[in-house]
């Protein structure tokens, strides 16, 4: 045969081979519009350019890292590709979800597409093993031998849908695949299902895989927290909890034993990292110019308003900011760790090492206190290169102390592109770790270990080792541990006495005598660490409500006092109006970042039940005069009540005017009350409550037909108008005027 002839035929036989890379989108169109819009787009960032792919060994050379750090590849394609998630358990096994079906679940037709690319699909998937087979899968690796080398690899479960998470712990593997979290046996702890998942959860959102629920970890509670992201909405039920919707960010959790769903915070940037320190905080990283936030029980963080969606509760008037930086804001840091190992340099113990995959770095930051939360400063970066496919997309630290990095791989990184362009054949897994140290030598498995090394590892410096131990006793639940815990709750060393209290828990020992000593313990956060599991209990007793108003008045730490305004917000309301009372009297908190809002929405969680509880917490008059209450609550309070419009929140307003011990006092609460009446008359207001707030138009400055306006009473109206149209009449009176008319739209000024 002719040798051009050979080659043509060898090039046509090559242009059938399929482009794992190639666009295949528009097989996921359930229309040609849909398709014709997804063709079309022109997307924007970081996009698949013409560069190509430095290989796994060359490009470590390339990093550049303080001569106190070395670093190491670990894993590399083709033994991982895509890799979204690291995580070690028990055994010192490196855990790795490869998150190669996305963006786009297999199975399912894109019907529509809006403005900011997030989709519907013709249907919601069968959870596994039911339904289609997706590429994603997770797998395990070990070191064999102890010589640094992950050199055994073994695919735990495969076929997965659009898989994000996966966590072992309580007999199973948790693998979170939304729309679902599974639960597959594993009662011989070997990584490999015993059988069928069972599903625990469904109904996380599906609208963009790149904000999907995500990151499962263990709680020192008990509980598997969780979060998801911006760009999508969530109908989540278990089988107790039904039908917990929310739209975008926040931080929920799950109580495998109960079966209860709940969210723990709303708000924050596109939320995909979950970190817990010793103290048991829950931080996430953020998609903006900040390190993220600092995550409190039942608050509200800022969001992106237009885009992503209100906050569950319309009553939440304000939200709390991420924490403060100061340093390099460059986007972004969406996933960090708090170093509380102990084998690297002493510099960065206690630090955040924060990776920003959009250039391609690893920032290190101090984080210093500010009243109940952090400020964080920039230092330095510890890891950089010119290579731009260096993604690093987790971080975590391992058993041997060194902090390990999943690194996506791709010079694609932005999501605002519909088509599946990524490169699915790429992923690294690296280590740094101390210069001093080998790689080697490090093999733990915690399985292995007595019941007195166990306990002995609660005192271990690494947080590590720390958190496997708690979970292991959870999962054991041996009464016998609970007489070696309990000494340690006497211990000098806090972090010990902590570790106690959480073992003690999970054991089921935290009851309400052991809670009345811990509420009273030396360290803030056992302390602190008490608050909240009385406030997560069904029920609280008689003396654990007046233990938790009594600590609100003499307690010095701030973190404590923001979880008791946190646990306030979940108890009996007597209680609730109580702790407030004694929160409100310390002046300090005024200008906490946290504090002020986090006390509001305690009141306001009781508001809808008990309207009094407003009244209650006023009745005294020290408490008028408090900054938190003259700064945050009172206007507040006054805009709710209104928004309640029932006749004992109007009674509780009336009531609260006539308790007011000075009228200047009372004028948040007026201004709040008028915030409320926004669109409205004073004719639907009761003509007790119109009479009593008349008698305050004295410290509004409003002008002396302000509340005649408002009443709709025709002689006020023309004469303000008057006011209005008068050039030499006063210039705040007739902006009042005006401000007033254009709330309840009076034609003869409005025209």
């Amino acid at each position: 045969m002719n040798p051009k002839n050979i080659i043509w035929i060898f090039v046509m036989l090559l242009s059938c081979v399929p482009d794992t890379n190639h666009d295949t989108t528009d097989k996921k169109a359930a229309s040609d519009e849909v398709s014709e819009f997804i063709e079309s787009f022109e997307g924007r960032g970081d996009l698949t350019d013409e560069t190509q792919s430095t290989p796994p060994k060359e490009a470590v050379s390339l990093f550049k890292h303080p001569d106190d750090l070395a670093i190491d590849l670990v894993l590399a394609e083709p033994e991982i590709f895509q890799p979204v998630e690291i995580k070690f358990d028990r055994h010192g096994r490196l855990w790795v979800v490869q998150y190669s079906q996305y963006p786009y679940p297999e199975g399912l037709k894109i019907t529509s597409v809006d403005n900011h690319l997030r989709v519907q699909f013709d249907k919601v998937p069968e959870a596994p093993p039911a339904g289609v087979t997706g590429a994603d899968k997770i797998t395990f690796f070990e070191d064999t031998n102890g010589d640094g080398v992950f050199d055994k690899s073994t695919t735990a479960i495969s076929g997965l849908n659009i898989a994000t998470s996966v966590l072992t712990g309580s007999g199973r593997i948790w693998v979170l695949n939304p729309p679902y979290l599974l639960a597959y046996p594993d009662h011989d702890d070997n990584g490999i299902p015993d059988g069928d998942p069972e599903v625990h959860l469904q109904g996380f959102g599906l609208e963009d895989t790149h904000a999907v629920a995500n990151n499962l970890r263990w709680g020192p509670d008990g509980w598997i927290y969780g979060a998801q992201g911006s760009t999508t909405t969530a109908d989540v039920s278990s089988a107790v909890t039904k039908h917990i919707r929310f739209q975008g960010q926040a931080i929920w959790r799950y109580h495998p034993e109960r079966k209860t769903f709940e969210i723990f915070a709303e708000g924050g940037g596109n939320t995909f990292d979950v970190e817990l320190d010793e103290k048991g905080r829950l931080y996430s990283g953020d998609n903006g110019n900040d390190r993220g936030q600092y995550y409190k029980q039942g608050a509200y963080y800022v969001k992106n308003w237009g885009k992503h969606g209100p906050h569950t509760n319309p009553y939440s008037f304000g939200y709390l900011p991420n924490m403060a930086l100061e340093g390099d804001k460059k986007r972004f840091t969406h996933a960090w760790i708090k170093y509380e190992e102990n084998r690297l340099p002493l510099r960065y113990r206690n630090k955040m090492l924060a990776i920003n995959p959009l250039q391609s770095y690893i920032q290190m930051t101090r984080l210093e206190p500010n009243g109940s939360t952090f400020r964080n400063f920039d230092e330095e970066r510890i890891l950089e290169t010119p290579d731009h496919w260096f993604r690093p997309v987790d971080i975590k630290a391992g058993p041997d102390g060194a902090v390990y990095l999943a690194d996506w791989y791709d010079s694609r990184l932005s999501h605002v592109d519909p088509r599946d362009t990524w490169d699915k054949k790429s992923g690294r897994v690296y280590r740094l770790r101390d210069a001093q140290s080998t790689p080697g030598g490090h093999q733990v498995d915690l399985a292995k270990w007595s019941d007195e090394e166990l306990i002995s590892g609660l005192s271990s410096d690494q947080k590590w080792i720390r958190q496997q131990v708690q979970r292991i006793l959870a999962d054991r639940k041996d009464p016998h541990y609970i007489q070696l815990l309990t000494p340690l709750l006497k211990n000098e060393n806090g972090q010990i006495a902590l570790e106690a209290l959480w073992g003690l828990n999970a054991c089921g020992a935290f009851d309400a005598t052991l809670s009345l000593k811990t509420l009273q313990h030396t360290d803030p956060f056992v302390r602190m660490w008490s608050v909240r599991l009385i406030g997560d209990q069904m029920s609280i007793t008689q003396e654990q409500g007046k233990a938790l108003v009594q600590m609100a008045i003499s307690e010095m730490h701030p973190e404590v006092r923001s979880q008791l305004a946190a646990t306030a917000k979940r108890i009996d309301y007597h209680y609730t109006s109580q702790i407030i009372k004694a929160l409100l009297s310390h002046k300090e908190d005024d200008i906490d970042p946290d504090i002020p809002l986090q006390t509001w929405w305690a009141i306001e969680a009781k508001i809808l039940t008990h309207p009094s509880i407003g009244s209650e917490i006023f009745a005294a008059p020290d408490v008028w005069m408090s900054p938190t209450a003259q700064h945050t609550i009172l206007s507040r309070l006054g805009q709710r009540l209104v928004a309640g419009n029932t006749e004992e929140c109007y009674h509780t307003l009336d009531v609260l005017l006539q308790q007011a011990p000075k009228h200047q006092l009372a004028k948040p609460l007026v201004t709040g009350i008028l915030e409320g009446l926004r669109g409205r008359d004073l004719q639907s207001l009761p003509a007790t409550l119109y009479a009593t707030l008349q008698s305050y138009s004295d410290v509004m400055e409003e002008g002396a037909h302000a509340f005649g306006i408002r009443k709709g009473e025709e002689n006020h109206m023309s004469e303000a108008a008057k006011v209005v149209q008068d050039p030499d009449a006063d210039i705040q009176e007739r902006l009042s005027y005006i401000k007033i008319f254009g709330d309840i739209i009076y034609p003869p000024v409005v025209e």
